[in-house]
């Protein structure tokens, strides 16, 4: 792995989740996540709901099986398919496109086996993280409905117990991963690479990298992942990395720090929604109706089971 510029910092930010980055074969034209932190029972609920939701055309190593694996405007290719049945069975999840990374069990399983490329620190924190992540995310596929468009929409609920231990684990490993390539990191300093940090954000980064830095806060439903950085550096990677954020997010700038902020205290839940790919097929909908059936459900019945999943839980 190359130097921490400031968009690969960003991304290091969200592997604090153990997820994968990666392009997905199944789409949607827009995500809505709504979550509730039940500091009671120490977990984090939340719904996902996917709306268009449509195989893509596109070819290539991660998008087909095969070279004769095509997927149609009115059919999904059979990796589409299986991408559609590994939501189904409760083992995948997706956070928007951009941003973009899923929850992938599997993939996750794999990481413990053989230690990930370009890594240059993976060891006992990070598979800790994995296996807890592994451990105490639950979701479930709510089924799918038809929205007044006529487009197929679907909903998964997301249930992460021991939030607080998950986080701290989280915390540890992103400390792990910046203390690792603070050298490339000046590295590209003196390369004068394009978008990398100026000497006084990496001197910040090490002074604060020697106490336990919290890089992710959860407080009531405010969510808060902040980024060591100074002003300009600051200033430099609001203009570019984080211009396409999910509508629920906030930024504020801080002498030594840029937070990204989700949700309130106070509030009853955090929301975000994003625009994630256009040109919606109706590809998907036809393999539910011919395999799927019974999980078309109503609108407000989908929605009833979502309000109940966040609301207060025995």
């Amino acid at each position: 792995m190359t130097g921490m510029t400031t968009k690969p910092l960003l991304c290091s930010l969200f592997f604090s989740f153990a997820s994968f980055f990666l392009s997905s074969c199944i789409e949607f034209e827009t995500e809505e996540i709504v979550y509730h932190h039940d500091e009671e029972k120490d977990e984090i609920r939340m719904t996902l709901t996917y709306e268009g939701i449509f195989g893509n055309l596109k070819g290539g190593q991660n998008m087909q099986k095969n070279p004769d694996d095509k997927a149609a405007p009115e059919k999904l290719n059979q990796l589409q398919v299986e991408q559609l049945a590994s939501v189904l069975n409760g083992d995948q999840a997706f956070f928007f496109s951009n941003w973009i990374f899923e929850y992938k069990r599997v993939a996750h399983k794999e990481m413990l086996k053989e230690e990930p490329k370009g890594s240059l620190a993976f060891g006992k924190p990070e598979k800790d993280l994995i296996e807890a992540l592994i451990k105490n995310v639950e979701i479930d596929s709510v089924g799918f409905y038809k929205d007044k468009d006529g487009r197929l929409c679907g909903a998964q609920t997301l249930r992460l117990s021991n939030a607080s231990k998950v986080i701290s684990l989280a915390n540890g490993v992103l400390r792990r991963q910046l203390k690792a390539r603070i050298a490339d990191m000046r590295k590209e300093i003196e390369k004068k690479a394009k978008n990398s940090f100026t000497p006084e954000t990496i001197d910040l980064i090490e002074t604060k990298l020697q106490e336990e830095f919290p890089f992710i806060r959860v407080e009531g439903n405010l969510i808060t992942l902040t980024m060591i950085m100074n002003r300009p550096d600051q200033q430099k990677i609001s203009k570019s990395t984080l211009t396409d954020l999910p509508q629920g997010t906030r930024i504020e700038f801080q002498d030594e720090a840029l937070m990204v902020k989700i949700g309130g205290k106070d509030a009853q839940e955090g929301k975000l929604t994003k625009k994630c790919f256009e040109g919606y097929l109706p590809n998907g909908l036809n393999h539910v109706r011919e395999n799927h059936k019974k999980l078309l459900l109503n609108p407000k019945k989908v929605n009833q089971r979502l309000k109940k999943f966040l609301a207060v839980q025995e």
